[in-house]
This record gives structure tokens, sequence and C-alpha cells, in this order.
């Protein structure tokens, strides 16, 4: 079959890597110049790469992973320190180290240890979230009328690691806090990575996502002989009698004629293009149930290193809730001689929340993170500021607030030839680069299951 998939993000790559392998003819459109949706790269005019986030492999990303081996990017990433480090004012650190044991007890005794947390916090932490431990996917869909600051505080889990331990955790998934969080998300991803010990680790791209990830996908689709194409904006369906597609059609009026038609873009631009005779399905008015989280990377090039810290970090407290020195993490990217970079830290720093900073201006918020900056580095006091930049997103992933989830759509619509593929649709993951991947195999294989192919 000839199918035509619109949106080039994790979510459509993958979607169009399964179906090159199937022997289809696959046509993959993409609005922009630059592939990777939510995870794109792009350079500047100084040469540097500008990332739209702060983008890892967890351990638990077992579909991406088989999609980058099946790629040949296997070996574009790096494993880092099994740990969650915090960062503290004044260049101190706390640490979540796992033991070298089988979860659950792995979390069990690294979570003792933990020295940011007082022994009330670990005895209510052990006994409250027992129930997300041992829970199924049933039990965690049907947490999701009350936010996770409810189910926490329920369990009899202590104030103080909520604020400690899970509010860095609700804002580096979801950017969002735990009081606006919905808690079905929240006791899921502890189930997943509490119950496995390799879940948690965390690998970050030799280079980029861009190129470590992204160009190998598009490399791959390519050699199969699936077609992209860039500055390709999906402008409006045209309709059969029946409601099926006849053809899409782009922005400069180019029509498109397939047997089948995946939309991979984000839930705020597909439901804005969604026909009013699909509006009379439920399956299309619950696209409009969906709101995007605003969110914003920031990238600073320093004189000098301002951390040694090889890692993911968090932060509480800050404008920044998670953050790295890439200069460090991706040994190929950021070095001294690439773009701006003199060999000091590169910091890329997810800002989240970040509702109440996207209408200001670029240099206000970066004084904003350079206060907190100073505040946990120390050694950036004396540092220069070579540079900075500010990528906002104003939705990016859906808001996984209460009572949203059971609106998420299944990738088979009530239009025969028309299906969805993207983090927001049904599967067993979150809103994440892994959700985008599963929702790309789980549409391959709704087209095969509905249409034969």
């Amino acid at each position: 079959m000839k199918i035509a998939i619109f949106g080039a993000g994790v979510a459509g790559l993958s979607a169009a890597i399964e179906l090159v392998d199937r022997g289809h003819t696959v046509e993959l459109y993409e609005k922009r110049k630059v592939l990777g949706g939510k995870v794109s790269v792009w350079k500047d005019s100084d040469g540097d790469s500008i990332e739209s986030g702060l983008h890892i492999v967890f351990g638990g990303y077992d579909q991406l992973q088989q999609y980058l081996k099946k790629v040949g990017a296997e070996d574009n990433y790096l494993w880092k320190e099994h740990s969650l480090i915090y960062a503290e004012p004044d260049g101190k650190q706390s640490f979540f180290k796992k033991a070298n044991l089988p979860s659950p007890w792995a979390e069990v005794v690294g979570g003792m240890q933990a020295d940011f947390l007082t022994m009330w916090d670990k005895l209510s932490l052990i006994k409250g979230l027992y129930p997300a431990l041992a829970g199924n996917e049933e039990y965690f869909r049907s947490q999701d009328h009350m936010t996770y600051s409810e189910w926490h505080r329920l369990r009899g889990a202590s104030e103080h690691s909520l604020e400690k331990l899970w509010r860095a955790i609700a804002l580096a998934m979801n950017f969002i806090e735990p009081n606006v969080i919905s808690a079905r998300p929240m006791i899921t991803i502890f189930k997943y990575f509490g119950t496995d010990y390799a879940a948690t680790k965390f690998a970050f791209f030799r280079k980029n996502p861009g190129d470590s990830m992204i160009e190998p996908m598009r490399q791959y689709i390519q050699s199969k002989g699936g077609k992209i194409f860039i500055d390709a904006k999906l402008n409006r369906f045209e309709l059969n009698s029946d409601e099926t597609v006849n053809c899409a059609v782009l922005q400069d009026g180019h029509k498109i004629e397939a047997d089948a038609y995946i939309s991979a873009l984000p839930v705020h631009n597909i439901k804005n293009i969604v026909p009013n005779e699909w509006l009379d399905h439920s399956y299309f008015r619950n696209l409009h149930e969906f709101i995007g989280s605003p969110v914003a990377n920031c990238q600073l090039w320093f004189d000098r290193k301002i951390t040694a810290t090889d890692n993911l970090m968090f932060s509480q407290g800050t404008t920044f809730a998670t953050f790295a020195d890439v200069s460090i993490t991706c040994p190929d990217d950021f070095q001294k001689g690439m773009g701006s970079a003199s060999g000091g830290s590169v910091m890329s720093l997810v800002l989240a929340p970040a509702h109440q900073l996207m209408d200001l201006p670029n240099e206000v918020i970066t004084k904003l993170v350079m206060k907190d900056i100073h505040d946990r580095f120390p050694l950036s006091r004396d540092a220069k500021l070579l540079k900075s930049t500010m990528v906002k997103i104003p939705q990016s992933v859906y808001k996984a607030v209460p009572d949203v989830d059971k609106f998420r759509p299944d990738q088979i619509s009530p239009v025969k030839n028309f299906f969805l593929a993207g983090d927001y649709t049904y599967q067993r993951y979150l809103a994440s680069m892994e959700g985008a991947a599963l929702s790309g195999r789980q549409v391959a294989e709704k087209i095969h299951s509905r249409l034969g192919a």
C-alpha cells in the first residue's frame, strides 16, 4: 500500500520504519525544514547545536532502543552512573543511588541511604508507594481522577518527600507540578522504574539527538525506499462521500493520494485540521480535551567548566527542573572548537514550570536562570557567559492532568483509512520518546489489522 504520514517526529519516523520494513510505499511529510518534532536539533549561525529540549534515553525505553539498534544507532548513546543527582545551594549535591540488588530492593535500600530524605520520609515512602509498586494498568487508570499530590497524601507519604523528590520528577516528566499532574502517570512510572533495575538508567547521545538518532532514522527510511519531504505543511483533507480521506492537501496546494493516512502531528495541530464532518464522532471531539504543557530549553556557554558532573541533574526551587553539562555528557558535540564552545561548560536546562516564563523577554529569563546557576554552581560566579539561547515551546507534551487519560485515542480512528500516532495516543507508556515510538509501532500494527497490509 501507499501510506502518507504527516509529522516527522519520533512517532512519525517510528511508524515509517515499521511500514517500510513491511514493504509499503511510505511518504513522510514534515512542515519544518528539520526533522524530529519535539526532539529536533538545528545548527545556528555560530555552528552550535540548538536543542528543543534535553533528551535522554532511559533504560526502560525498550521500543526506542529497538529502533535505534535497527537503524544502526545503538552505539550513539552512552550510559551514565545509575543515580539521581540533586543540585543543592553552594555547590552541594544530594544523591539517590540504587543499591546493587534486584528491584525493588535496589530502590528500597538505595532510598534508605538517600541523604536528602529524613528517616520519616523514607519509611512513609516505603509504606505509601507500595500500592504503586504492586499495581497494574487497571489500578493506575483508576487513579486518574486525582492529582499525584492528593494520592501521595492519601497514602500517608510525607510532605517533605513530595517537595524534595517527587516535585522534580513531575517537572521532568510533564513540566507540571505534583499538585497539577494526575496520579496516573506518576505511579505508572514508579511501577515501571521501581520493578526493573535497569529502567532508571540514563543515557546521553554522543552528539545530540538530531545527529545521533533522527538522522540515522531518516537514512534508514530512505534506504528502504521511503520518501521524506520537508517544508510540506498539511493544510486539510478532502473527503469521499463516506467520510474517508480522498486526498490530503498541503499548504502549497499539492494533493497527496494514498491508501492510508497517518497523522503523527502534535495533538494541538491535528485537532485544528480535523474536518467538521468527523466531529460527529466523539473520538475526534475528544482531541480537544488535550492541552500542551509549555516548556523552554535554555543553553548557556561558559568560558570554563562550572561542574564536573557527567550525568543528568535535578534541582528543586530553581527556574530549571532538569539539566546537564552537555560538554561533559555528550563527548562528540559542544566541545572546544565546535561553534561557540571554548572548552568550558555548556549547560542545557529545562525550564519548568514555564507558564509564567513564556511571555517574558529571553534576556529576563536568562538573568533568572543565571541567578540560580550562581547559587548552585559557585564556579560559575567567576566564569564568563559566552552565549545563551532560548527555545520556547508553548505546547509540548500534553498536560497529564486528572481525568484526561480516558480521552487518549486508539491509533485506529472511526475513519477507515485514517490513523493517529503520537505519544498522546493510547499505549502503555507516557508522553515521551518511548511513548511516541510505541505509538509508531502500534499504528503500523493497526493498519495491518484493519486493512490487511
